[in-house]
């Protein structure tokens, strides 16, 4: 049975009872109080600043929260993580996409300056503010070396309030939670539908508008379903140009987010079980769901050596966009005018 608790109320209970009772709450309080802030003159106002960005306040923080209770626990109850563990991923999920007040670009490279903003520049603050900073610039980006492995840089176990904190575990929980943060929650239909999105960022909407995520730590598992609207109001040719251009940005993150699920793996003994990620599509026509010969897709971490990677069209070639796309449209027929 899953606890009624969620992320905020365990760290609370966590906090107040491993601290004694006026440092607990001066914790708690301090958490409480940067979330506040940070809801009220931060989140609200990156739609300002980047209009065309999928959603990057309030209702992403929490999705990434629900996301971590999923990912570390079949009941609800978060027993692997200590309470000033729980605090600093708590703080780690608060500020890691804050810095897109500022703009997109580098935004993980903000961090610093925001919580000087929100938090303080006290002295006594640099020791929480050295474990976020470098916790929320390996969310994304490079390396120093030029890599993608942003993980590597952290340190694997660091320390606060005179309790150790894995750093480098909690960093990697961050980053695949905030990856499997994605769904018709991120985008507005209402601005989809009058294109009040950039043009550049239409594909991420249209993706974040298909995709719905399930977290099962029990199976073993992350589905990702995808559920996709064919347009039956454009000619044959715009379709299969939109839909096969649509397919390849599906395939592309469903690579990366099974290679996300495998780097997160690496350095966290707790997210370990998942061992697989399994796809789902479902094509809609008008009112109709078509009946398709695609089964489910199942990305495992076997590797054959000698093998190239492959592509998902390698792992099932009826996957295949060319073939997969003529046999929407010819069961997916254009409007006949009236």
């Amino acid at each position: 049975m899953m606890s009624d608790q969620n992320f905020d109320d365990q760290l609370r209970d966590k906090i107040l009872a491993e601290f004694d009772e006026d440092k607990g709450r001066q914790i708690a309080s301090a958490y409480e109080h940067t979330q506040s802030r940070l809801q009220s003159e931060v989140y609200e106002n990156i739609r300002g600043a980047e209009p065309s960005l999928s959603d990057h306040g309030s209702t992403h923080i929490s999705n990434i929260k629900n996301n971590v209770i999923r990912l570390l626990s079949d009941n609800g109850v978060l027993e692997n993580l200590s309470g000033i563990e729980m605090y600093c991923l708590g703080m780690f999920i608060l500020f890691h996409d804050a810095g897109n007040i500022y703009g997109r670009k580098d935004h993980h490279e903000m961090v610093g300056r925001l919580f000087d903003r929100i938090r303080g520049a006290s002295p006594a603050l640099r020791r929480e503010k050295t474990l976020i900073v470098r916790a929320t610039r390996a969310h994304t980006g490079t390396a120093q070396d030029g890599s993608y492995d942003t993980l590597k840089e952290l340190s694997e176990t660091d320390h606060l309030e005179g309790q150790p904190v894995r750093l480098r575990e909690l960093a990697a929980i961050l980053r695949f939670a905030d990856e499997l943060a994605e769904g018709p929650q991120r985008t507005s239909e209402f601005m989809q539908e009058e294109n009040l999105y950039d043009p550049e960022s239409k594909k991420f909407h249209d993706y974040a508008n298909s995709t719905h995520i399930l977290i099962q730590r029990n199976n073993n598992r992350i589905i990702l379903t995808y559920e996709i609207i064919i347009d039956i109001d454009k000619s044959d040719q715009d379709r299969e140009r939109c839909l096969s251009n649509f397919l390849e940005f599906v395939y592309s993150r469903i690579i990366k987010l099974n290679q996300e699920r495998q780097y997160a793996r690496y350095y966290s003994k707790i997210l370990e079980a998942f061992k697989f990620t399994e796809i789902k599509f479902n094509f809609h026509c008008g009112n109709d769901i078509l009946d398709i010969n695609l089964m489910p897709l199942k990305l495992t971490d076997i590797i054959i050596p000698g093998e190239p990677a492959k592509q998902i069209s390698d792992i099932d070639v009826s996957y295949s966009i060319e073939s997969l796309v003529s046999s929407l449209l010819s069961k997916c027929p254009m409007r006949s005018d009236p």
